[in-house]
């Protein structure tokens, strides 16, 4: 092999390694914003009352420079009083993500 195959080899490895982070992180923004859903529905995190700050919240995989992840977010003018409130007692971002947090690392690692 020359040089220049190692280096096309080299980028290909690393192009299916950023492929594959970044449908990891779909797969766990589709994760986060179902079970946010599900246990909404029952209301776990606060009290609907209009239902819109649980069908508005969302989630989504981003990649922005060399920064690949996803987030979770309120698509409400309100949803930070909503996670704020009572210090934090009704937060559903948070323990939403922390609870996929260390099986999103063990499937990070197995990619990287």
């Amino acid at each position: 092999m020359n040089e220049q195959q190692v280096l096309a080899t080299i980028f290909t490895l690393q192009e299916r390694k950023r492929l594959a982070i970044i449908a990891l992180c779909k797969n766990y923004a589709t994760l986060v914003i179902q079970d946010f859903q599900n246990k909404q529905a029952n209301n776990k995190y606060w009290n609907n009352q209009s239902g819109f700050a649980k069908d508005l919240m969302f989630a989504q995989e981003f990649e922005e420079k060399n920064i690949i992840g996803f987030f979770m977010a309120h698509a409400v003018e309100y949803g930070p009083s909503l996670e704020l409130a009572n210090d934090g007692k009704h937060a559903a971002l948070r323990p939403t993500m922390e609870s996929f947090l260390p099986q999103f690392k063990k499937d990070l690692q197995t990619i990287w």
